[in-house]
């Protein structure tokens, strides 16, 4: 259905430096509608020759997906939830999980024994859990930590294993050998994975900007902001030979370094990846919906609604080819829109503080909502939103890394994939008005 079409994003995938977005920011809500993605809701794709052997039932996984990990032929593999349930596809056999106990902390991380007949859950705390033929070789639950544990790796033989905490601190059990951290390193960017080498006589850190930490004989063979990148990175695998290893972005490109030569191109897909696991001779990727804003109204409720719908958008766009933005050419977002307040410093009217407000607010004549927000360009809705601070939330996708967001809004007349033209009606405005916010990003591809 083509309805006549307006706020204006714009992403670039992979890295960000400069994006256009338009938003009528909202009031209170909970939930986002985006074709068919559930709360807690989470898919696996495979990159190189790996397998997909089945996905989780999303009914299983509503306590939220922590990790996976495969068996090393690459026969099968296991998603394990924050809770500690485990989830078995393939030839992966299921050797019991934490389902029926409540844990002190969530489950975070995941790795198998060198046999495949076994594995290992960890928790934020550094807390273990061993099943199968996995052994308990020690863990940091009694300790305090100054960064929560984010991953672990086995050593090549089974009989140890290390884990990494977000400041990039090591703890090493059994035959794992520490041979150095970043824990007393102010870091750029907090660690998201860890990796053993080939001989397990070193190991690589992975922080989400996609820079790389070498120890022992791990080999440095390049990172992401080295070509350029400044997206997340969710996670990296090693080749063969030991001499390369590829990084997995969040929207799913896989950039090679080194000897490596498995790559793969983004996906325009909303649900970014969380995790990843070497498969073989390639990996599997877990992609889980990102995690709605929610909670009583605060002075941050703002901030994090508009990284959502950033991070929404970015990923949804990850595919497309970025062209300048045609401004002249934008509809206006009201039938007679009067600005009331515009982009730049200002005392936040509800909150009381200096901050920069990143839009334009508009009203209608006389100081009314100035009837139905009007689209600013033809695209497709991408999602319906209740946000916190932006309240009832269109996204409207116009292609070429371009998107208009819009709050502060009433009631919705247009559902996901939907189509849309300029000026098309896409809700009724909330009361006195409408904020119209622009943040120009953008993004490189390398």
């Amino acid at each position: 259905m083509k309805l006549p079409g307006p706020s204006l994003l714009r992403n670039n995938p992979a890295n960000c430096r400069f994006v256009l977005k338009m938003f009528f920011s909202a009031l209170v809500a909970t939930g986002v509608l985006l074709a068919g993605a559930p709360a807690n809701a989470a898919k696996v794709e495979s990159a190189g020759n790996a397998s997909v052997y089945g996905q989780p039932d999303q009914l299983s996984v509503a306590s939220g997906i922590a990790a996976m990990t495969s068996r090393s032929d690459g026969a099968g593999y296991w998603i394990a939830t924050s809770d500690g349930t485990v989830l078995q596809f393939g030839a992966a056999s299921h050797f019991g999980d934490m389902s029926a106990v409540t844990l002190n902390k969530p489950v975070v991380g995941m790795a198998s024994t060198k046999t495949g007949n076994g594995y290992w859950l960890v928790a934020s705390d550094g807390g273990i859990f061993s099943f199968g033929d996995a052994v308990f070789y020690g863990s940091t639950g009694a300790l305090a930590l100054n960064s929560p544990i984010v991953d672990m790796t086995a050593s090549t033989t089974g009989a140890g294993y290390w884990l990494v905490a977000a400041d990039g601190g090591v703890f090493s059990f059994g035959d794992a050998v520490f041979y150095g951290s970043t824990g007393n390193l102010v870091l750029n960017r907090p660690i998201v994975g860890m990796l053993s080498t080939k001989s397990s006589l070193g190991y690589w850190l992975l922080a989400d900007d996609g820079g790389i930490f070498t120890f022992g004989d791990a080999g440095f063979y390049g990172s992401g902001p080295g070509k350029g990148f400044t997206d997340p990175f969710a996670g990296m695998i090693p080749t063969v030979d030991g001499n390369g290893y590829s990084l997995v972005h969040s929207n799913g490109r896989i950039t090679a370094f080194g000897s490596s030569t498995l790559v793969k191109a983004a996906s325009c897909d909303p649900w970014p990846v969380s995790d990843m696991s070497v498969s073989g001779a390639g990996a599997v990727l877990l992609r889980t919906a990102a995690k709605v804003p929610s909670g009583l109204p605060s002075k941050h409720s703002a901030v994090l609604d508009a990284n959502y719908i950033q991070k929404l958008i970015s990923h949804s766009q990850a595919c497309q080819t970025y062209q300048p933005p045609q401004l002249q050419s934008l509809g206006s977002p009201l039938l007679e829109p009067v600005k009331t307040s515009g982009y730049g410093w200002r005392r936040h009217p509800i909150w009381g503080e200096l901050s920069v407000h990143h839009g334009v607010d508009f009203i209608g004549p006389n100081r009314t909502s100035g009837g139905a927000a009007l689209a600013v360009a033809s695209g497709t809705v991408m999602a319906v939103s209740d946000l916190t601070a932006y309240g009832t939330t269109i996204i409207v996708d116009h292609g070429e890394q371009i998107a208009s967001v819009y709050g502060h809004l009433k009631e919705a007349m247009v559902e996901p994939g939907q189509e849309v033209g300029v000026g098309a009606s896409l809700l009724v405005s909330w009361g006195q008005r409408v904020c119209l916010q622009e943040l120009i990003s953008t993004w490189n591809s390398g």
